[in-house]
Parts: structure tokens; C-alpha cells; sequence
């Protein structure tokens, strides 16, 4: 169900604004209708207009009176005709005219008789030579120019009054009232529409600004964990949730640093740990020598063989963290080209099988399928290499046994290896390709690894654009699952190379 919040902002403006002008304006114009109507149907037009004699008719009178005024003070010969313009105007409202001048009648309505209406309007007027009356009776005129000696008169019932002559009472005065309360009424409609739209838009749009602040405020405290919920679809909304989308980033992108911060002292924890145990061996059985506890031949080469060994421990230690150290730098290239990792998985076993089974580690490999992969084959080798000599460091027994499954997906290639040897408990099994992490909380036989051969692998792995992931084996022990890409075929050098 579509509400009033999910209607975009700008379409909301156009749809108030309007609102404010359309609602008023119908409003009036129904009470106008309305107005009308009762007044067509409750009174005649004649009835009203005995309320406002001073409107309609009475000023067309007025207008023409005066026009005839000043005619008639017009000095010169007289201009009969415009007089009979303004007389015949008159007349169409029913009021008889006649123009005198130098005691000839000039002009009189036809029909009409001068001298009878000059006695009716001089009598109306109390014997006075200019007066204009009208009441009851009707309208009276009579006006004689000082300068010209002209006389107008003008006599006649009007037009818009009724029988019961002009009313000025209780009618009026309802009218007036009603018109007012049209007008106040309308007014106070406009102003209310409009401080409820205001009031509902001002709601709507400081709503979801109050919580854009709140967020904000929280942020700045350093509370990445405030979620904002926003049940608006508008734009305003639309920022709300962008604006939650940037926490969330915010938050992961701190998480990752505090990891990162945390990896790195464990580095440095490795690192030192890893160097003081061969550095100590070298010293004491350096110091053995010097010192002549070493007396005999049988002793010096024995203390001499410890002190190359532990060198060469050390040697290879370097040599894995600088490449660890390329590694995650993004120093190292990768030259991918198509391989069967089928082909160069059942190659390697059969070359090696020998070699790995007199060290203790029973090799079977299986593989399906020959969808091809990118591979930088030197540094396959190198991950190949170190799961390999993982389970044989670790093996509580003299012989380990280990499938190597290749399985071809639609977009993937799937490699498992899958020893049976001692295995991981499942708490441990995501941190295996940590740097320097080992299951063994105390770490001291460094001769069994230092740490960084499966974080190696994972980083090679992922250079490849593959991902690797460690499992439980079904009866016991442990699997590292690798997932590379499928590529589109192997090259031709590539069927014609042994792997």
C-alpha cells in the first residue's frame, strides 16, 4: 500500500502547493454558487435592488444627469442633439424628458407633455428650480443653466424600486452579514490549508532530519553500532539509508583496521618468537665452543652441525616472511597462463609419490573433468608444496594418508586435500591461514613451522583470483578446499608439456 512517505519530496511540494490555492478556490466558488442560487430563487431581482438604490440603475441615472448638466451649461448655440442622446438614455428606464430654453420646449419625450411634467416635478420639488429627488414616488429633475437658460426636467417611476419603496432594514443588513462571513470563512479555510500542509510537511521533512542528526551526533561520539531505521521511500529516506550504508562501511572499514592493527603485533609477536629460539641456540652452542666445553672433535662437530642447522632454520624463516611480506605488499606478479589442473595434479602425484611416501605421506589423487585454470605454475608449485608439508610436520603417526580430489564445475575447478592425520578442532580452523598462527598456543618447537606456510598459500591463492577454506576430514583430519576459476581451454603448450 502506497503512503503519503513513499511519494517522492518533490512531487509532495507540487501536490500542497496546489492543494493551497485548488482547495480555497473551490471552496469559494461552490459558496459563490451556492449564494447565487439562493438568492435567484428566494427573492426577485427587483426586491434586491430597492436594497442598493445607490448601485446598478440608479448610476447609469446619476452618470446621465450630469452629462445632461453640463450640456446645458455648454455656452453657444444648443447642441439639441447630444442632449437627445443623454434624454433618450433616460427614457429606456422609463423617465420622461424635456429640454426648455427661452421658454420654448425643445425637446419632451413623445407621448409626454412638457408643461404637465414641468408642473408635476416643480411640485415635487417645492417650487425650487433645480432639484432632483427620487423615493416612493419615483424620479424628479429639474435643472436650469444660469448661463444658457437652458431647463431640464426629467420625471419617471424607477426602475428599481418596488411598490413598497426603497428598503434599507433587516434584508440589507443579512446580506451585507452574509457576505461577510463568505469572506471571513474563505479566508480562515486558505490560512488553516495552509498551516496544515506546512505542518505536515514540516513533519515529514524534520522527521527523518532529526534522525540524519541523532546519527550523526552518535557517529561522532564514535558509536558505529547506532542503526537508523527509516520508514520513509522518498529522498529524504533514500539518504537515510545511504547515510546507514556509510556507517556500516565505516564500522567494517574500523573492524578491518583493529584486525589489521591486531595481525600486526601478532606478526611482531611471531616474528620475535620465532627468531629468539634459533638466535638462543646459536648463542649457547656458539658460547660452547668459545667457552671449551666443547672438547673433544665429536662434541665441536656436533655443536657446529646445531649452529648450521638453527642458521638455516633461520635462513628459511626470512625468506618466508619476505615473501609473505611481497605477498601482501602486491610485489609479487603472476604470469597466469591455462592449465589442466586435473593433468598437473596427476603429473606432480606420479613424480612425487615415491619421494613424499619414504617421508611418511601416502599420496592417492582422483580427478574429473579437464577444465583448465590460470595458474602461475612456480607459485602453484609453492602452495602445492607447503599444504603437502603441513600434514607431514604434523603427523602423529609414522605413515599420514592423503587424496587429492579434482572436481570440474560450471565457473570452477574445486581441489581438496584431504589427509588423515591428527586434524583440527573446529574452533581453530578459520584462523589456519593467519600469519604465524599455530594450534600449538605455546609455539615452541619452531622446527615443525613458522607460521606463515598457509598464510602464503592463501596469499598466492587469492592473487589467482581463487579462494582456499580449511574443513574437518570425514573420519578424521584435516582439508584444505581450494576454488579456482575455470578458464576457457588450455593452451597448446600446455598439452604438450609434462607437468
Amino acid at each position: 500500500m502506497l503512503h503519503i512517505q513513499d511519494i517522492p519530496l518533490r512531487r509532495r511540494l507540487l501536490m500542497a502547493n496546489v492543494t493551497m490555492v485548488l482547495v480555497p478556490v473551490c471552496i469559494l466558488t461552490l459558496l459563490g454558487l451556492l449564494l447565487f442560487q439562493g438568492l435567484r430563487f428566494s427573492a426577485q431581482q427587483s426586491d434586491l435592488a430597492t436594497l442598493w438604490p445607490e448601485k446598478g440603475p440608479a448610476l447609469s441615472i446619476q452618470y446621465t444627469v450630469s452629462s445632461l448638466r453640463v450640456k446645458a451649461e455648454h455656452p453657444g448655440p444648443l447642441k439639441l442633439k447630444d442632449l437627445k442622446e443623454d434624454c433618450r438614455t433616460l427614457e429606456d428606464l422609463g423617465i420622461a424628458t424635456a429640454i426648455i430654453r427661452d421658454g420654448r420646449t425643445m425637446y419632451v419625450t413623445p407621448g409626454s407633455n412638457a408643461t404637465s411634467l414641468a408642473e408635476r416635478v416643480l411640485s415635487k420639488s417645492g417650487g425650487q428650480n433645480t432639484a432632483m429627488i427620487w423615493d416612493g414616488d419615483g424620479f424628479f429633475l429639474r435643472y436650469t443653466a444660469l448661463h444658457t437658460g437652458t431647463t431640464v426636467i426629467a420625471s419617471g417611476p424607477m426602475p428599481f424600486i418596488a411598490k413598497s419603496g426603497i428598503r434599507a432594514g433587516l434584508a440589507k443588513g443579512v446580506l451585507q452579514g452574509l457576505l461577510i462571513v463568505i469572506i471571513v470563512t474563505a479566508s480562515a479555510i486558505i490560512i488553516a490549508c495552509g498551516l496544515i500542509l506546512s505542518h505536515l510537511l514540516s513533519r515529514q521533512i524534520l522527521q527523518p532530519l532529526e534522525t540524519l542528526r541523532q546519527a550523526a551526533a552518535e557517529i561522532e561520539k564514535g558509536n558505529l553500532d547506532y542503526h537508523m531505521t527509516s520508514t520513509f521511500r522518498d529522498e529524504l529516506g533514500r539518504t537515510c539509508l545511504a547515510f546507514d550504508h556509510m556507517r556500516r562501511q565505516l564500522k567494517s572499514a574500523r573492524e578491518a583496521q583493529q584486525r589489521y592493527e591486531k595481525n600486526r603485533k601478532e606478526l611482531i609477536a611471531g616474528i620475535s618468537h620465532d627468531l629468539s629460539t634459533p638466535l638462543t641456540l646459536l648463542k649457547g652452542y656458539a658460547s660452547g665452543i668459545l667457552e671449551g666445553i666443547a672438547r673433544t672433535e665429536e662434541k665441536k662437530q656436533r655443536y657446529v652441525t646445531q649452529i648450521y642447522q638453527n642458521a638455516c632454520t633461520m635462513e628459511k624463516l626470512v625468506e618466508q616472511l619476505f615473501l609473505f611480506s611481497k605477498l601482501d605488499l602486491g610485489q609479487v606478479s603472476f604470469s597466469l597462463t591455462p592449465v589442466s589442473l586435473s593433468s598437473y595434479m596427476e603429473d606432480y602425484t606420479g613424480e612425487n609419490r615415491q619421494r613424499l611416501s619414504e617421508r611418511g605421506l601416502d599420496l592417492t589423487c582422483r580427478a574429473t573433468g579437464r577444465a583448465c585454470v590460470q595458474l602461475d605454475r612456480a607459485q602453484f608449485q609453492r602452495v602445492v608444496e607447503n599444504i603437502l608439508e603441513n600434514s607431514i610436520k604434523y603427523k602423529d603417526k609414522p605413515k599420514v594418508a592423503m587424496e587429492i580430489t579434482v572436481t570440474d564445475g560450471p565457473d570452477q575447478v574445486r581441489l581438496v586435500f584431504a589427509d588423515h592425520g591428527p586434524g583440527v578442532a573446529p574452533p581453530f580452523l578459520p584462523r589456519l591461514f593467519d600469519s604465524f598462527y599455530r594450534t600449538d598456543a605455546a609455539r615452541t618447537d619452531v622446527k615443525k613451522g613458522s607460521g606463515l606456510g598457509l598464510a602464503i598459500v592463501r596469499q598466492i591463492i587469492e592473487g589467482m583470483n581463487g579462494t582456499i577454506s580449511a574443513g574437518e576430514t570425514p573420519g578424521g583430519g584435516l582439508s584444505i578446499i581450494i576454488t579456482l576459476p575455470a578458464a576457457a581451454k588450455e593452451s597448446e603448450y600446455e598439452k604438450n608439456t609434462h607437468h
